[in-house]
């Protein structure tokens, strides 16, 4: 009934690998890294001889977030914070399954129950399923920011927020987002509060007016730019100033949504008393928060 299976053969047991090849890379020797993951001294050597991150893919987890998760938790060992990184991992794993990232293998293992919500269920038995599986993909999808050493670098000043809606999305309320956004502590993203229903008003109607799942919002300059064209990313280009609305950004969006093109990246080189900013959308919270990673990974490398 529950995908305790799963977790330890698709996300546990590959996620261990990783982990031991992460520790192995910075130095540690396999008593050590033994001793960190709670395994014997065997068990690592056949730890390292592969990882398997097309176990992790299985269950709808990309290569990037893996190496954000693995990065965050053998940071934690390595300060002999054992037990962070051991509530790190865990909570990851119940987003990911609540999110429904497990809902397909556990279909496949023989699980026949139609439409089940256990383990969104498990987390947030107040919320209809589908509201709390959009509501898990945004949880997760912000401590994978959270996470990022890189995220920092985009943060306009209007600081970054990350927005989901639920299936069938028409209104604020059927919008999460984080309260008080993400600022940026030190070289670190930070979430003020945890992610909620009708949290925010602005990027909620620029999704909404999108018709995407998610978004998220970063700065926009010259570094951004090349980020995007290097990527591959196509983007509308609006000013605020073309839209004499409360929300121009949202009216941008709508009209080329309406015309039929809207591409997954929209711009908002500003105006007066706007900065200008750049909005991700996508088919999960998930993906727009790594699609921002993949910028500000190549904004950090451009030369200063």
């Amino acid at each position: 009934m529950v995908p305790l299976e799963i977790a330890r053969e698709y996300f546990l047991s590959p996620l261990r690998s990783e982990l031991a090849v992460e520790l192995r890379r910075r130095g540690w020797d396999q008593r050590g890294i033994a001793r960190a993951l709670g395994v014997t001294q065997a068990a690592v050597s056949k730890l390292l001889r592969g990882a398997r991150r097309g176990k992790l893919r299985g269950i709808g987890i990309d290569d990037l977030e893996v190496e954000l998760l693995v990065t965050a938790a053998a940071g934690l060992i390595e300060r002999g914070e054992l037990e962070l990184a051991s509530a790190l991992v865990h909570r990851y794993w119940l987003l990911v399954s609540a999110s429904g990232g497990a809902c397909g293998k556990h279909r496949e293992m023989g699980w026949a129950l139609q439409g089940c919500a256990a383990c969104a269920r498990a987390l947030y038995p107040k919320l209809a399923p589908a509201r709390a599986r959009a509501l898990a993909d945004l949880e997760r999808a912000v401590v994978l920011a959270e996470l990022s050493p890189n995220l920092a670098a985009l943060v306009p000043e209007v600081f970054v927020n990350v927005a989901r809606a639920a299936p069938g999305a028409t209104s604020l309320r059927d919008v999460a987002a984080v309260p008080g956004r993400l600022a940026r502590v030190g070289e670190r993203l930070v979430a003020r509060r945890r992610p909620r229903y009708g949290a925010s008003r602005h990027l909620a109607e620029v999704l909404l007016a999108s018709g995407h799942a998610a978004c998220i919002n970063v700065k926009y300059d010259s570094a951004v730019e090349k980020a995007l064209g290097a990527l591959g990313f196509e983007k509308l280009v609006f000013s605020s100033e073309d839209y004499p609305e409360p929300n121009p950004a949202a009216a941008a969006v709508r009209e080329a949504r309406e015309r039929g093109v809207l591409p997954k990246v929209a711009v908002d080189v500003g105006g007066r008393g706007v900065e200008p900013v750049t909005y991700v959308f996508g088919g999960s919270a998930v993906e727009v928060v790594l699609a921002a990673e993949r910028i500000a990974r190549l904004v950090k490398s451009q030369p200063s």
